[in-house]
């Protein structure tokens, strides 16, 4: 039927030529875009997978930063102990040199550069978190990565340092008690910890109060003539141990003795020179709280101390190289955590690409079959518009 009211072949041409439209309107977004899907209704179920791969590269791309934050860390920690090691060979060193029954110097100054080793372990330790006062790395550090899925999603996605001790020299077993001064080997009645007539400084409170105590001391000094006698006076209020020991230290140090604790409280003399002294304890025992100590002791500057940190100072090695050990599988595990992340998050970009991303040849072929579908529809409705005007024709 010719018809002037419906041009039906217009309005067929005007539908494809909008769809013609559209299609090219969509190859042009994709192409400039480079995406596949510009819009959840482009594709809604590849868009919820794709969404999810891409969380997936965003996680792990963040636990890999957290990973080489890690190693980072181990690598700080792992220093510092090189650097403990290294102080505890020369500790080594000089333990083992005042160990020798032919050492002819000066302990005191031997003694001296070991304690301050002792110190700068412990300022070391704190530094890098395995001290006593900043001992933040100590136990275990959990690194999360990412990674994860299925019921343990969240353990399998950390990496867990386990191992991190304390490497203060306290907790090495070279700090309190530990030196090379030589202890003072009793030829007379023993100074030794087992021994009964000890003078003990053992407990907290006052040990001396309203009385004094007094140690005569004979053979000191370098010469070995030096006659010493030194009090320890209470007073009042009373005193401590430790006030007792700095008291007896102040007066006995410039002899080159030194007054300490063994490990159950009880007091030793100890000397930095070779040769004979002797040592009496004057009358009362003030501070005596383990029998009595009123008879003359005899004693020579020994190697016992030195020999007792040589073997402390092998235990602190084989302490420290344990935990080393744990800081190094540490690194080694956070090093392959981060291998396989980096393969996971290359892995999910593949596949996030392959549903996101448009193929720019597919799509150039379809920008060259919608420009020539357009052109053609814009042809078609011209005809199609022109259609009518024949119907003149019968008029006339």
């Amino acid at each position: 039927m010719i018809s002037i009211q419906t041009n039906y072949a217009s309005m067929i041409g005007e539908q494809n030529l909008n769809v013609n439209n559209n299609f090219q309107t969509k190859t042009i977004e994709a192409l400039t875009s480079g995406y596949r899907i510009n819009s959840s209704g482009d594709d809604p179920a590849g868009l919820a997978v794709a969404n999810q791969y891409a969380a997936n590269v965003s996680q792990l791309t963040q636990g890999i930063i957290n990973a080489n934050s890690g190693v980072s860390t181990l690598q700080i920690i792992d220093g510092g102990m090189s650097n403990i090691s290294t102080m505890l060979d020369r500790m080594q060193t000089l333990a083992t040199e005042s160990a020798s029954g032919t050492f002819a110097g000066n302990r005191a100054t031997v003694n001296s550069e070991f304690q301050t080793l002792v110190g700068e372990i412990n300022r070391e330790a704190d530094n890098i978190g395995l001290g006593v006062n900043n001992h933040s790395n100590a136990g275990t550090l959990n690194v999360y990565i990412g990674g994860g899925s299925g019921a343990n999603a969240q353990a399998d996605s950390q990496v867990a340092i386990t191992g991190l001790s304390q490497v203060d020299a306290n907790t090495l077993g070279v700090g309190t008690g530990v030196d090379v001064l030589g202890a003072m080997q009793s030829t007379g009645t023993a100074f030794g910890s087992a021994a009964v007539g000890n003078v003990s400084l053992v407990g907290g409170g006052a040990v001396l109060k309203n009385a004094s105590q007094t140690f005569a001391f004979t053979g000191l000094g370098s010469a070995g003539t030096a006659t010493v006698t030194a009090t320890v006076a209470g007073g009042s209020a009373g005193i401590t141990g430790q006030q007792a020991l700095a008291s007896l230290n102040a007066q006995l140090n410039p002899y080159g003795v030194q007054a300490t604790t063994d490990a159950n409280g009880f007091l030793e003399f100890e000397s930095t020179y070779s040769g004979q002294f002797t040592v009496t304890a004057g009358a009362g025992n003030a501070i005596a709280t383990a029998g009595a100590l009123d008879s003359a002791s005899t004693g020579t500057a020994g190697t016992a101390d030195a020999l007792a940190a040589v073997t402390a100072i092998n235990t602190a090695i084989t302490n420290l190289g344990t935990a080393q050990g744990n800081v190094g599988a540490g690194e080694n595990d956070l090093n392959y955590a981060i291998g396989l992340a980096t393969s996971q998050s290359t892995n999910f970009s593949s596949a996030e690409s392959q549903i996101r991303d448009a193929d720019v040849a597919t799509e150039a072929a379809n920008l060259t079959k919608a420009q020539v579908l357009q052109q053609a529809s814009v042809a078609a409705m011209a005809q199609a518009n022109a259609a009518p005007q024949a119907i003149l024709k019968l008029l006339q």
